[in-house]
């Protein structure tokens, strides 16, 4: 899935504020950062870099769309392709 087009669906079906990894520093490309709390009732309270790793919904709807979550620090997720 292209990268706009995550962004987009993160927004809406996961209420997630998913920006373009450059947001978050230039040194940052063509990821995305989730640049509020993971951590809530849209997400089955994704448990932050711990949950990166784990069988859980959203990871599942980032694998299909060909991306994965990566931890920057304990709250911090920032998503690639894979």
């Amino acid at each position: 899935m292209q990268r706009e087009k995550l962004i987009l669906a993160l927004q809406g079906k996961w209420q997630l504020n998913a920006v373009p990894s450059e947001d978050f520093g230039e040194h940052y490309r063509n990821g995305i950062w989730i640049r509020d709390d993971i951590c809530k009732p849209s997400t089955d309270y994704y448990n932050y870099a711990d949950a990166t790793l784990e069988d859980n919904k959203l990871n599942r709807f980032l694998t299909r769309a060909g991306w994965f979550a990566e931890p920057y620090d304990s709250e911090t997720i920032l998503l690639y392709r894979i």
